[in-house]
């Protein structure tokens, strides 16, 4: 099978800023066959697709990615489909839709290319056959086959030096890819140098920013009750019932209670009490999508936790409260 090359030699009296710039972004092959495929000539398909390698992971590692921690393996990508939306624009700047995004991974799946799964933190991307894509041997065969060809002593020597070179640059771009990675996932101070005092929201120890800040507390309020509220709502729309609060519900609800006293605090209005602002979200407030009904991929219907998200957390206190 034909395939774009890695590194031309032609090309080996390059600006050194262009062959610097390359290395900095890294490297993936595409191979030209793809341009025949009919579906390519979908430019938005075809730019998913590009988008897609370029950002599966060359290596096996441990990501964090909307507040919970992936183990990925070579090839894959954890991401939201409303993301690679926004990242789709035409030349107006129009986004595409989600559901034309996953419309497109569905194509994809049906031609054997990715398989996808994910939940309401995110979708795993598995590329198919990742190793074609992002095989070093294409450099090292390539090279190696130019200095058998080549006769005279000179022109190999000649090869050999761009061997070495070729094979350095591959190195560098991996450590490269990896310092990126650590500087885009990680949390920098960008501009304290380090003589200057950290304040307290930076260094972490604002009451506020470490979620400890008393009047943010989530009060007691009636477990018992927003358990039967919720179940109330679960056999209404068929979705998953309680037995009880679990950690993960009772973050969800701290996290709700934070958002509403910030709300009121931003509109100037007087918090209720616990209770009845609880009830009220549940029972009034949110109101169950039809994907989290169970019309999804999958036939999932998502219950509480699913309530209780930051995204829609901001929605229903913006519309209702």
């Amino acid at each position: 099978m034909s395939t774009a090359r890695l590194y031309d030699f032609s090309a080996a009296h390059e600006r050194r800023s262009s062959r610097m710039e390359n290395q900095k972004q890294g490297h993936f092959a595409l191979f030209r066959s793809l341009l025949s495929k009919e579906w390519a000539s979908d430019t938005a398909k075809f730019a998913l697709w590009v988008r897609i390698i370029g950002q599966a992971q060359y290596k096996s590692r441990t990501v964090e990615f909307d507040g919970v921690s992936w183990d990925l393996q070579a090839g894959q990508l954890v991401t939201k489909v409303s993301i690679l939306a926004r990242k789709l624009k035409d030349s107006q700047g129009n986004e595409k839709s989600p559901k034309q995004v996953r419309d497109m991974l569905e194509f994809f799946t049906k031609e054997k290319m990715i398989t996808f799964s994910g939940n309401r933190h995110g979708t795993v991307i598995t590329i198919i056959n990742y190793t074609d894509y992002q095989g070093d041997f294409e450099v090292t065969n390539e090279v190696g086959n130019e200095v058998t060809n080549k006769r005279s002593a000179g022109a190999a020597s000649g090869v050999v030096g761009v061997t070495k070179q070729v094979t350095n640059e591959v190195e560098q771009s991996k450590k490269l890819l990896e310092q990126e990675y650590k500087n885009i996932t990680q949390t920098r101070e960008a501009g304290l140098s380090g003589e200057k005092k950290l304040t307290s929201r930076q260094a972490g120890t604002n009451p506020r920013a470490r979620g400890t800040n008393p009047r943010a507390a989530l009060p007691d309020f009636d477990r018992p009750l927003f358990v039967q509220t919720w179940n109330r709502k679960a056999e209404a729309f068929g979705l998953p019932r309680i037995k009880g609060i679990t950690t993960t519900t009772e973050n969800g609800i701290k996290r709700l209670w934070k958002s509403y006293l910030k709300h009121c605090k931003d509109t100037g209005n007087q918090p209720t009490s616990a209770d009845a602002f609880l009830t009220g979200y549940i029972t009034h407030g949110y109101k169950p999508t039809r994907w989290a009904c169970g019309e999804n991929p999958d036939g999932t219907k998502y219950g509480i936790d699913t309530a209780l998200t930051q995204k829609m957390i901001d929605k229903v206190i913006s519309e209702e409260v």
